[in-house]
C-alpha cells in the first residue's frame, strides 16, 4: 500500500525482536534503522520505550503499531525504502526456485521478487540475434515478480544442458545464479546488498546526523529574532570543539566522544536570565551518558531537587536548586542540551522553561536533518 500500512505488522515484530534481544532474525538490520528513525519522534520514542519495558505489553504493541503507522504514512519516501528490505520483501527473500516448463527450451529461477527466464530457441526458431532484454513473464499474475528473459544460441543451451546433465542439479543452479547475476549486472539492477543503512535519494534521507561543526552547533542557539519579547542577548555566544566554559567534560575517559558545544545567555531587564547549552556527541549512546553525567553533577550539589515537567525531545527531566536556580536537561539523539534559569521563584518559573527547551530541541533536530534551525519560542509548546 502506498500509505506503508501493508508493512507495519512486519515492522513492529522486528522491533519486538529487538527489544528482546533476539539475536539475528530477519529484518535485524532494518528494524535498527526504523528504530533510530522512531527515536526522532516523541511519540516514537515513547512507543519504543514502553515496548523496551515490557516487550509482551499488548497496550505497548498497539502504541508501537501506532507509532510505525503514523511514521509511514507521513514518511511515504522512508516507506518507499521499506519495501525494497527484508521487511517489505517476500516471506523468504533468500530461497531460490527452479522451474522449467513444458518445453526443454525455457527454464526460470526465482530469487526473492525478481525472475530470471532463460529461453533457448528450438530447431524451428528464428535465427534472430540473441540478446539480453527485460521482459514481463506471460504467465505471472498481475504485480507479480519481475522477469529478465534471457535469449541464448540454441548451440550454447544445447551445452549447458548437456553440462548440467553430467554434474547435477547442483550445476544447474551454479550455472543459472552465474546468469542472473550478469544479467541482472546489464540491466542496472543491484543484486547486491540492499541498502538498509545508507539508502540514496532525498526521500531515503532519514538517518539523523550527528553535528560536529562547532558554528553548526551554535547555529541550535536561539538569536533574539527566536525569543519572546522582552529577552535580550547577553554577550556574544560561545562555542567550540570537545569542552570549554560552561560545557565540561561530560565523558570522564572518553572526552574524545563529545565533539562540540556552544552557550548563550539572555536576560529579561535585568532578571531573571535563561542560558541556553547545545553539546554534541559522538553517538546516542553517548548522550545518554552523558545526560546522566549532568544529572549526577547538578544532584551533587546538595540542594537539588527532582521536578516534573513535560517530555521534550527523546530523553529530558528537569532539576530546581532552592528558588533561584532551574535546570532543564534534554537529549535529542546525539545531541544533549540544557536550558539553565536563575531569577527569583525558580520552582515556579519551571514549567515556563518548557517552551524553552523544546524550541531548542527542534532546531537540534533540524540541525541534525540538515536543515538551518529556524523554530521559534512558541508559549504554549506547540
Amino acid at each position: 500500500m502506498g500509505d506503508g500500512r501493508g508493512l507495519v505488522a512486519g515492522v513492529v515484530g522486528a522491533l519486538v525482536r529487538l527489544a528482546r534481544g533476539t539475536p539475528g532474525g530477519r529484518g535485524r538490520a532494518v528494524a535498527e534503522v526504523v528504530r533510530a528513525r522512531l527515536r526522532l519522534t516523541p511519540e516514537g520514542a515513547r512507543a519504543l520505550s514502553a515496548i523496551e519495558a515490557d516487550p509482551d505489553d499488548p497496550a505497548a504493541r498497539a502504541e508501537l503499531a501506532a507509532a510505525v503507522a503514523r511514521l509511514l504514512a507521513t514518511d511515504q519516501g522512508f516507506a518507499q525504502y521499506l519495501t525494497t528490505t527484508d521487511l517489505g520483501g517476500t516471506a523468504d527473500p533468500n530461497t531460490v526456485q527452479l522451474r522449467t516448463d513444458a518445453s526443454p527450451s525455457t527454464v526460470q529461477l526465482r530469487t526473492g521478487p525478481s525472475t530470471v527466464q532463460l529461453r533457448t530457441g528450438g530447431p524451428d526458431a528464428e535465427p534472430e540475434p540473441r540478446t539480453v532484454r527485460p521482459g514481463v513473464d506471460p504467465d505471472a499474475p498481475a504485480g507479480g515478480p519481475s522477469t529478465v528473459q534471457l535469449r541464448v544460441d540454441p548451440a550454447a543451451a544445447g551445452a549447458a544442458r548437456a553440462l548440467a546433465a553430467r554434474r547435477g542439479n547442483v550445476a544447474v543452479l551454479t550455472v543459472l545464479a552465474l546468469v542472473l547475476i550478469a544479467a541482472l549486472v546489464a540491466l542496472g539492477i543491484n543484486l547486491g546488498s540492499r541498502p538498509l543503512l545508507q539508502p540514496t535519494g532525498p526521500d531515503f534521507a532519514h538517518a539523523a546526523r550527528t553535528i560536529r561543526d562547532p558554528a553548526r552547533v551554535q547555529g541550535v542557539l536561539p538569536d533574539a529574532a527566536a525569543m519572546p519579547g522582552g529577552w535580550q542577548q547577553q554577550g556574544a555566544p560561545r562555542s567550540g570543539t570537545g569542552s570549554g566554559p560552561g560545557a565540561p567534560c561530560l565523558l570522564p575517559g572518553a572526552c574524545d566522544q563529545q565533539l562540540a558545544y556552544a552557550t548563550v545567555s539572555f536576560s529579561a531587564a535585568p532578571l531573571p536570565s535563561v542560558q541556553f547549552t547545545v553539546v554534541t556527541f559522538s553517538s546516542a549512546e553517548a548522550a545518554g551518558r552523558a545526560f546522566d553525567t549532568r544529572l549526577d553533577l547538578l544532584d551533587a550539589r546538595g540542594d537539588a531537587a527532582p521536578a516534573a515537567v513535560q517530555a521534550v525531545g527523546d530523553r529530558s527531566a528537569a532539576r530546581t536548586r532552592g528558588d533561584s536556580t532551574a535546570e532543564t536537561v534534554v537529549r535529542v539523539d546525539s545531541t544533549l542540551l540544557y536550558v539553565h534559569y536563575a531569577g527569583p521563584g525558580a520552582a515556579v518559573a519551571l514549567p515556563g522553561l518548557t517552551p524553552f527547551a523544546r524550541m531548542l530541541a527542534e532546531r537540534a533536530r533540524q540541525a541534525e536533518d540538515g536543515r538551518t534551525p529556524d523554530a521559534v519560542f512558541h508559549a504554549t509548546g506547540g
